[in-house]
């Protein structure tokens, strides 16, 4: 009698454990999602006749791997209708986007393919590989049509955000160790009426600590190798004079005015150095400091963003105030396309008129005088 109570007892603490233990019962944590919610095994759902055509491959409920990904993903905020998920990564809209508008007397153009890694999702209106590379990654051996299961493992694993890594290899990717990072909800689509909706801000955003550019080198390898080859360095230590550039500066009229404690910019973030995810905090608002990195994800959006290069902010803009596109009289531009693509946030509301690019968040190049340099 005594083991049969014993018995209830372990079950109910086992079922309790399910029902308030948070991740305990996310669909992908530790490779125990119900397969259902995926594929489908007679290709016949919901009393509907068996069809030839219309699933994916592996039997995945939707036509293709990203569509079935975004068929819970899009009301995340990975792939919205309107640019509004204001995650991380970035929304995945921005690659249905084309903005044109007239630059000294000459047409110009960011294209939809060239901002962000155009994966295939028919049933969102993803369907372009991009034009100029193809399937290939730039830089790199990784040669087939991208889908969310590029990058992350859909089966689970417990890495950070599911990406594959510990060696796995991927279609000619070779993926190092998983980054060591935190992030704050899978929730970011800002109209989202989720109560756990999490659209970054410099208050609530990624904690990035180590490893994250050498996994986008799984991919993109010859992108890591650091001024010698003519590459911006990644996952390098910044030096005391970057760390006090960027802990200072908080817009190019007022390059020096900022302090430390109060200088992130999730526009610019950087890895702190830390190789455990013990000190990473998303609401931190403390700028660098010793053994803190320059990665990637300083300058690029993972998914996409309305700029070209994935950028997160326009690169080839002298006056991100008055030259960034998209803006609202370019060719393309449709409802809050201009306010998304920063988030919410018009650049002279953020930084003031005559904002330079953000380049000098580290660099501080936008004054003649009194900078710290770097």
């Amino acid at each position: 009698m005594k083991l049969i109570k014993l018995v209830l007892v372990i079950m109910a603490v086992a079922v309790m454990t399910l029902v308030l233990g948070g991740n305990a019962l996310a669909f992908h944590e530790e490779g125990v999602a119900y397969c259902a919610g995926c594929h489908t095994m007679h290709n016949s759902q919901d009393g509907q006749a068996i069809v030839e055509s219309g699933q994916g491959g592996y039997l995945l409920r939707q036509v293709d791997g990203g569509s079935t990904c975004l068929r819970c993903h899009a009301e995340y905020g990975q792939r919205t209708q309107t640019g509004s998920g204001y995650g991380g990564g970035g929304d995945f809209y921005w690659l249905t986007k084309t903005f044109t508008w007239s630059a000294h007397g000459h047409a110009a153009e960011s294209t939809g393919d060239s901002h962000g890694h155009n994966v295939i999702a028919a049933d969102f209106g993803l369907v372009n590989t991009d034009a100029k590379l193809g399937t290939k990654a730039p830089g790199g051996t990784y040669d087939r049509e991208l889908s969310c299961a590029s990058c992350h493992d859909p089966h689970g694993n417990e890495n950070y955000l599911l990406l594959r890594g510990d060696g796995d290899t991927f279609h000619g990717a070779d993926f190092p160790d998983a980054p060591i990072a935190v992030s704050p909800g899978r929730v970011t689509n800002y109209l989202s009426t989720s109560s756990s909706k999490h659209p970054v801000s410099d208050t609530e955003h990624p904690a990035y600590g180590s490893g994250m550019s050498k996994w986008c080198a799984g991919c993109h390898t010859d992108f890591i190798g650091g001024l010698s080859s003519r590459m911006h360095p990644a996952d390098v230590e910044m030096n005391s004079t970057y760390i006090d550039n960027y802990n200072y500066y908080e817009s190019t009229s007022n390059p020096e005015g900022g302090t430390p404690s109060a200088s992130y910019l999730e526009l610019v973030p950087f890895q702190t150095g830390d190789t455990t995810t013990a000190g990473l905090d998303i609401e931190s608002t403390d700028g660098p400091g010793a053994g803190a990195q320059v990665f990637c994800l300083s300058c690029h959006r993972a998914h996409a963003s309305a700029f070209p290069d994935a950028g997160r902010w326009f690169f080839e803009s002298e006056d991100l105030s008055a030259e960034s596109h998209p803006e609202s009289t370019d060719g393309g531009v449709t409802g809050n396309d201009v306010l998304n693509s920063y988030y919410g946030k018009s650049i002279t509301e953020r930084f003031g008129e005559g904002q330079r690019p953000l380049c000098n968040k580290c660099h501080v190049k936008d004054i003649n005088s009194g900078s710290h340099g770097g």
